[in-house]
């Protein structure tokens, strides 16, 4: 049943979920946070390489990392979307349009200025000095970065910081919308119920990805938006702000989670294989992976990977809350730091990468994966700890954090999750850390 208060219109009570029931899904932003970093320390063992994503290094491939690293790219970007669209629609709800656009821009523009002015400059680079270490480029490169190398063919884009676009634009949508339907009472008057909009978001999801499977299964590389990732990624999204409307208290994803781990699992697993044979088949052939989109294993690769994309994305937010009842501080750190690891790793693990494979050639892949996310989570939380938390640098990005006014905010109001990043979450503070802020 829809609640009776879920309007497009934004009021600044009402519909509000009680956030002293959501304590587990700081766990999950702190596994969602390590799971990006993961996914990219797998990147240079992949038996199957993401077509599209150009890296530092290619060092010796294996089959398990390669299960582990196509695993986590099946659910970790709808996780962050469908928890971003939530928490959302809850801020527009409460405080209106203006300040959700206001409150956004701040957090997600500023972030990506900084990661588009230091840390992309930098991944450049990271990465054309490691083609040169291997002997791929020649050393003149470093000062031209001119590459006539097929190598080169998709290195400038936005990297990892595109859903900080990505995600800026959809809040834009939202509040125009909002606007637009307070203008025109109209508009609001359909709204799908919860199990329609899974239902719709399913059938979407497989046609995009039946037109575009490189959506998922490669990498899109590019300063401004491509249209069908747009799309896709908008589709999880929506569905958030679906979730806040019609479940803002999440009491039915948190009841039907245990139902829904089950056929996660299954579709995860037929979309891995099928997938991985569809890769092969891509690689076998030269063929680009969009030609291949309306054939039998092509629709029913897009109907495996947009159902276990749906389904893990619920069962991980359900079972998080049924789970886990409250957090420690560490873990609160952990989610308070997880943009900043999500900003700043990058680079860190191209250099890791072509450090491990140079010195330490023989060593296993597993071993060099787990040693690169060990070292790129470790530094990323020093520079944290360092640089960031307590700073005014720290204060400019909005990426502070005190336990001491964590706890006291969370007595007077708890704090509102954003996620906003490759996976990246941030806390968004209410009132009392406004008020603060502007002290």
């Amino acid at each position: 049943m829809r609640s009776k208060e879920a309007t497009l219109t934004a009021s600044p009570s009402g519909g509000s979920p009680d956030k002293s029931n959501f304590a587990g899904l700081d766990a999950l932003r702190c596994f969602a946070a390590l799971c990006v970093v993961l996914l990219h320390s797998c990147v240079p063992y992949l038996r199957y390489p993401m077509p599209g994503l150009t890296w530092s290094v290619k060092d010796t491939p294996n089959t398990v990392i390669d299960f582990l690293f196509w695993s986590i790219e099946l659910f970790i970007m709808p996780l962050f979307l469908v928890l971003a669209g939530f928490f959302a629609w809850q801020t527009l709800h409460r405080r209106g349009p203006r300040t959700l656009i206001r409150g956004r821009a701040r957090r997600l523009l500023i972030p990506l200025l900084f990661g588009a002015v230091v840390i992309l400059p930098l991944d450049l680079y990271c990465w054309v000095g490691s083609w040169v270490a291997e002997g791929i480029i020649s050393p003149i490169k470093l000062k031209s970065l001119k590459l006539d190398h097929p190598i080169g063919q998709n290195l400038w884009g936005l990297s990892h910081l595109w859903f900080l676009q990505y995600l800026f634009l959809y809040i834009t949508c939202l509040a125009t919308f909002a606007v637009a339907a307070k203008r025109y009472p109209w508009i609001k008057e359909y709204q799908p119920s919860l199990k329609t909009s899974l239902g719709l978001a399913a059938v979407a999801a497989t046609l995009i990805l039946c037109i575009e499977p490189q959506v998922v299964w490669g990498f899109q590389h590019s300063f401004f938006p491509v249209p069908s990732k747009w799309l896709y990624s908008g589709i999880f999204f929506t569905l958030g702000l679906m979730l806040a409307i019609h479940d803002p208290q999440l009491l039915w994803v948190k009841s039907q989670a245990p139902r829904l781990a089950a056929p996660a699992l299954i579709t995860c697993v037929i979309a891995l294989l099928l997938g991985r044979w569809q890769l092969d088949q891509w690689t076998s052939v030269t063929t680009e992976t969009s030609q291949a989109g309306f054939s039998m294993s092509g629709i029913l690769l897009a109907a495996m990977t947009a159902g276990s994309a749906i389904l893990t994305t619920f069962s991980l937010i359900g079972l998080s809350l049924k789970l886990i009842p409250a957090v420690p501080n560490s873990v609160r750190y952990l989610a308070a730091a997880s943009f900043w690891i999500y900003i700043v790793h990058h680079p860190i693990l191209g250099l890791t990468h072509l450090d491990l494979k140079l010195l330490l050639p023989q060593l296993s892949p597993v071993v060099k994966m787990l040693l690169s996310f060990a070292t790129a989570c470790s530094l990323s939380l020093l520079t944290y700890e360092a640089i960031v938390r307590t700073t005014r640098f720290g204060q400019l990005l909005g990426f502070q954090w005190n336990s001491a006014t964590d706890d006291c905010e969370l007595k007077q109001e708890q704090p509102v999750l954003s996620i906003t990043g490759s996976g990246s979450p941030q806390p968004i503070t209410q009132p009392a850390a406004d008020k603060r802020r502007a002290a």
